[in-house]
């Protein structure tokens, strides 16, 4: 069964990038910096309770998975910034059909918390 999504469920806000080292002035030493570079509306896919479970203790345990609509220029050297945390993106399953409306669903591994 396909999911059909409508243009009203891409109501969140995702930003791409990538990371730059910036110099601190405080310390002097180089941070690194989330430089965006695409900014999407996405729509958030949910997991059911038992997929919350399946993936508890795994390396999918800090894991989301959104939808954007498809994009060429979202590949995996890009960070994710989502929801006031930075996530890396594991995987992309692009949707390659000649459809007018296609879709991408991207896996995000969380690598900041919101605060670090």
């Amino acid at each position: 069964m396909v999911r059909r999504i409508l243009p009203s469920q891409f109501n969140r806000v995702a930003q791409f990038g990538t990371l730059s080292s910036t110099e601190n002035p405080n310390t002097g030493s180089y941070d690194p910096t989330f430089v965006p570079q695409i900014v999407l509306h996405v729509c958030p896919s949910k997991r059911s309770i038992t997929q919350q479970y399946q993936v508890m203790g795994t390396t999918l345990e800090d894991t989301i998975v959104i939808i954007i609509r498809h994009n060429p220029k979202v590949n995996k050297s890009l960070q994710v910034s989502y929801g006031g945390q930075r996530y890396a993106i594991l995987d992309i399953s692009q949707d390659d059909s000649f459809n007018i409306n296609t879709y991408d669903y991207l896996t995000l591994k969380l690598t900041e918390k919101a605060g670090s």
